[in-house]
């Protein structure tokens, strides 16, 4: 279990734990609150994200992730997904690139007795899980 505090980056503190924690593969679910988030939406068309910003205090109502290692080196990805809603209780949802915590954020994390590893398909455009 992690808590992250108000002012946390929550990818790189996330990343830097599972990193000191040398976990190889995993899962994580998290709940609290961001008061900024940039979420995504991929596009397949473009093989690209389309990314909206938020400068404005967002309830996570579900943070689900997962943890790998990207082939042929120590690279940590965690690809997490997130549910947020507004001050007027509007949800938006996407892969999350970045958020800052509002208040707190609690994070579970279920590390695998396995490696998750992520290896680049060009059909697709991004490093998926290499199974």
């Amino acid at each position: 279990m992690v808590r992250l505090d108000r002012g946390e980056e929550v990818v790189s503190t996330l990343t830097e734990f599972v990193r000191q924690h040398d976990i190889k593969g995993g899962f994580l679910q998290g709940l609290g609150a961001f008061e900024s988030a940039c979420l995504g939406v991929y596009d397949f068309s473009t093989k690209g994200y389309v990314t909206k910003s938020f400068r404005e205090r967002l309830e996570v109502g579900a943070l689900n992730g997962n943890i790998a290692r990207v082939d042929g080196s120590d690279e940590i990805f965690l690809h997490m997904h997130v549910t947020v809603g507004d001050s007027s209780l509007h949800s938006f949802t996407g892969h999350l690139f970045e958020a800052v915590v509002q208040a707190t954020l609690e994070v579970f994390i279920r590390p695998l007795s396995t490696e998750i590893l992520r290896k680049r398909d060009d059909q697709l455009g991004f490093n998926a899980w290499h199974l």
